[in-house]
């Protein structure tokens, strides 16, 4: 026979875990409090391309443990990546798209891990970026799991992205 006593223990065990974790989640994000989208430009260009997947997480580049969860970006959902000429849009599943300048858009690449999620060798695409924090730029990453065709043209159409920016940051490139 179950005792009433252990039934309420463990009913009252499972209750503090959950506060436990719906307040350390809200501390992350009111100590991330300082870190701000990149300035959105007002046209975002042409679409050069498109491709769907599942946004997994944004962590802090040389820290992948430690999750970002400002800005909604701590929630994985289905998501629609586009490069455009004005930068990178993230439309996520129930948030609100974001959009990254060219500026703020630092590379793309592979990965095979990322927080919660181990998979084949360079199964994940991983795109690198800057939020605007107190101090200047943060960088991070976002993962991504997308498939691998659209996943190679995604990596280069940023990397030519990221090409045309650094060109007009530094017009004597090649003297």
């Amino acid at each position: 026979m179950i005792s009433p006593v252990a039934v309420a223990t463990t009913i009252l065990v499972l209750v503090a875990a959950l506060v436990g974790m719906a307040v350390s989640w809200r501390r992350r994000g009111s100590g991330q409090r300082n870190l701000a989208l990149p300035t959105v430009p007002v046209d975002p260009g042409a679409e050069r391309i498109a491709v769907d997947g599942l946004y997994l997480a944004t962590t802090f580049a040389g820290r992948p443990l430690e999750r970002v969860a400002a800005h909604g970006l701590g929630f994985r959902a289905r998501a629609r990546v586009a490069v455009t000429d004005a930068g990178v849009r993230i439309d996520r599943d129930g948030a609100e798209p974001l959009l990254l300048p060219a500026a703020s858009v630092t590379g793309a690449g592979t990965a095979t891990w990322t927080l919660d999620r181990g998979v084949e060798p360079g199964g994940l695409t991983v795109l690198a970026w800057e939020l605007d924090g107190d101090g200047g730029p943060v960088p991070v990453e976002s993962s991504f799991r997308i498939d691998p065709l659209p996943r190679d043209r995604l990596i280069a159409a940023v990397g030519t992205l990221v090409a045309h920016r650094s060109a007009r940051k530094d017009p004597n490139a090649d003297a």
